[in-house]
């Protein structure tokens, strides 16, 4: 297998694209929760934990596209076969496969959870994962630009549903938010550790970065789609936080989907629950961009047609659902998927910045030696 993919430009998108991907593929179904995951951990103070989270994924957005500019027209396989050779590159990137193939089973299933417990109480989970996985299986089928369309059009698709907080702004209590920077250092802390488990899913650039055909602009729009993030992430919060007393906020599980409930409109009264149906487009390009990462990273690992794999993941997450009946056994995986990613999108970036500089030397040397 060869490090280093070969693309055709027919096949490869503009960067611009990327403010919206990758922030179609971190904004999804744990956004619903978020909120009062973070409010549990930082209180009043919340808005500084997202800042500070804020901060440092600026900072390994900066690491990420350094290394990959280091290495020039490789994806994650081809840096890691580069820099530790092939059988240890083929092992770290099955690492990588692994653990995106978790995050994409975990929104499968916190989204059944939603559906079962706010439209279709009785409906079999199963049912609902063969309507996601066929949709899944259709998008990703028809190639990387049509997973980017994709999430363009459901990205433009669901973007006004922010305006639906217009209504719950208006009954927010300013008092929620006193007193401030009360919160102890640690507290804060564990509310950046909190946030950056929502911020995931900008590891997309590792298998994406080839497809890009105007790769100079990437750091550009690639740090573009993240203020883009915290600043949705951020509103929200706030006025999630300000909605909320604080026992409301603890004991309510997905407070931004309870949030609508206070819209209502002649013809609809209960917007929640076509909010609800409407959060199946949000998830989608969740779906639909980890499915792509999984399938086009496990064929340059292993060969053979990355359709192959596409159909082992979404079997697999098919029959696995079956194992997950509970919202401990979903809070387990879905914490344990977070806790993980911290190290693979974080911290792993940032570790791999001194190969990069590394490699920038060594190609000096030998440039100046043919000179």
């Amino acid at each position: 297998m060869q490090s280093q993919l070969q693309i055709p430009l027919d096949k490869k998108i503009k960067a611009v694209y990327l403010c919206i991907v990758l922030h179609t593929v971190q904004i999804g179904v744990g956004i619903a929760g978020f909120p009062r995951l973070v409010f549990m951990e930082a209180g009043q103070d919340s808005w500084i934990s997202i800042i500070i989270a804020a901060i440092g994924l600026h900072i390994v957005i900066a690491c990420l596209v350094f290394v990959l500019n280091s290495y020039g027209d490789h994806d994650l396989h081809g840096v890691l076969t580069t820099t530790f050779g092939k059988l240890i590159g083929k092992i770290i990137t099955f690492v990588f496969l692994v653990y995106f193939f978790f995050s994409f089973f975990s929104v499968l299933l916190n989204y059944i959870e939603i559906v079962q417990v706010f439209i279709f109480p009785q409906m079999s989970s199963w049912f609902i994962a063969a309507i996601l996985l066929i949709l899944v299986l259709y998008a990703v089928t028809g190639g990387v630009r049509a997973v980017v369309g994709t999430s363009i059009i459901f990205f433009f698709g669901t973007i006004w549903m922010m305006w639906l907080l217009y209504e719950p702004i208006t009954y927010v209590q300013v008092d929620s938010y006193l007193p401030m920077f009360t919160t102890e250092p640690s507290a804060i802390l564990a509310g950046v550790l909190t946030t950056s488990y929502s911020l995931l899913g900008f590891e997309l650039l590792w298998f994406l970065y080839p497809f890009i055909h105007d790769k100079p602009k990437v750091h550009r729009y690639s740090q573009l789609a993240m203020v883009f993030t915290i600043l949705m992430i951020l509103i929200i919060t706030m006025v999630t936080i300000g909605f909320y007393s604080k026992g409301q906020l603890e004991e309510n599980i997905w407070p931004v989907l309870s949030l609508i409930k206070v819209i209502s409109f002649p013809m609809f009264q209960r917007f929640d629950l076509i909010a609800v149906a409407l959060w199946m487009i949000i998830i989608l390009p969740n779906l639909i961009l980890l499915a792509w990462m999984v399938s086009i990273g496990a064929k340059r690992v292993f060969g053979w047609k990355q359709k192959y794999y596409l159909y082992l993941v979404c079997l697999i997450a098919f029959i696995c659902q079956y194992h997950f009946d509970s919202r401990h056994e979903i809070n387990d995986l879905t914490g344990f998927v977070g806790e993980v990613g911290v190290y693979f999108g974080f911290l792993f970036p940032v570790l791999m910045v001194p190969f990069a500089i590394y490699k920038r030397k060594k190609g000096k040397k030998k440039d100046n030696a043919k000179n």
